[in-house]
């Protein structure tokens, strides 16, 4: 009868001594595998970190400047830089190069000093250069201040209904003018703008056109005082509506009362009036009262004390203002405040 064998206790440690020695030994292997490839990825990625730092410096190192390849001369959109010694030759050829404006049927020459207005410089020291910029909004101000001196306003004419019910035009009416395009001086300084440093000359146009006046009557004024120097009668109208009516004396025939439409604009209770007779001698008349100027050089609606009652709607010997009695001139004074129409007419 077979017996089984077993190892004695001292060979079977022996082999299990040498199966952690091996196990031990790949494990340590193992280890050392994973460090070495931990430091190849790492050396790797310092190569392609490096040498790409490397690469943008030597190309940063090598790239021309920009001063070394932008002309002196240069024009970007509406700038030019300009060497600050030729300067003054450049602006001289930019401000007197020819230059019109056409509105309607009149042309204007355009001056070299508001040409220069157009420009705005910045002197850079450090660089010795000149930035020369262009202001098409300044040039469009210019432009429409210019032909805004050809604008008129039309003339109102203005008819009155008597009480009788007969009707009177004491202002003719006059066309005004208008630009037939308000914006074109607008684009064309745009326009222009891109050629101005050019040089080759500049002619800026726009069209004009008349603005028809219109009929009213004294309801188109919230007051108006109304002056007939003929029959020497005053009205005063209240939002169309016939308030007052006095009779007053106005200029005399070496003095007369200028004729137009105007505005009070100043008011003063009581003043000296002083001024020269047609025959140059002077002349004062103290403590005026209720005294309401319309037209600069003394022209005045007042209170007259030193003509008799019988003087007023009959004789016109003023130098130029309308007088009337003291009280109705007082009515006159509290009743039309300052910016109120006076309209005086044949």
């Amino acid at each position: 009868m077979n017996r089984l064998s077993l190892p004695a206790p001292a060979r079977v440690g022996d082999e299990f001594a040498q199966l952690q020695a091996k196990i031990a030994e790949l494990f340590n292997k193992s280890v050392l595998v994973s460090f070495a490839v931990l430091f190849l990825l790492i050396g790797i990625i310092a190569v392609i970190v490096g040498g790409n730092y490397f690469s943008a410096q030597a190309i940063e190192k090598n790239k021309p400047s920009v001063a070394a390849v932008t002309p002196a001369h240069q024009i970007a959109g509406l700038n030019q830089t300009i060497k600050s010694d030729e300067l003054q030759a450049k602006l001289t050829a930019i401000t007197t190069q020819p230059a019109t404006l056409t509105v309607g049927e009149q042309t204007k020459q355009i001056s070299p000093a508001t040409i220069r207005s157009w420009l705005a410089i910045t002197h850079d020291e450090k660089k010795a250069v000149d930035y020369v910029s262009i202001r098409p909004a300044v040039i469009a101000k210019s432009l429409n201040e210019a032909a805004g001196k050809y604008i008129k306003a039309p003339v109102n004419q203005v008819a009155v209904t008597r009480p009788d019910g007969s009707s009177e035009v004491i202002v003719s009416g006059r066309d005004g003018t208008q630009l037939t395009d308000p914006a074109a001086l607008n684009t064309q300084a745009q326009q222009v703008a891109k050629t101005l440093m050019d040089g080759k000359g500049l002619a800026f146009s726009t069209g004009i056109a008349p603005l028809p006046f219109q009929s009213v009557t004294p309801a188109a004024f919230t007051k108006l005082i109304e002056v007939d120097v003929v029959t020497k009668q005053m009205y005063l109208y209240d939002n169309g509506n016939l308030s007052y009516s006095y009779p007053i004396s106005a200029g005399a025939p070496e003095t007369p009362t200028p004729i137009g439409q105007f505005k009070t604009y100043a008011k003063f209770a009581k003043q000296d009036m002083k001024g020269l007779n047609p025959d140059g001698t002077k002349y004062l008349q103290p403590n005026v009262r209720w005294i309401s100027y319309f037209l600069p050089g003394g022209y005045a609606v007042h209170g007259n004390y030193w003509r008799p009652t019988s003087w007023f709607g009959n004789i016109n010997s003023s130098h130029g203002c309308v007088s009337l009695p003291e009280a109705q001139a007082k009515q006159v004074y509290d009743w039309a405040p300052i910016g109120t129409t006076v309209i005086t007419h044949y």
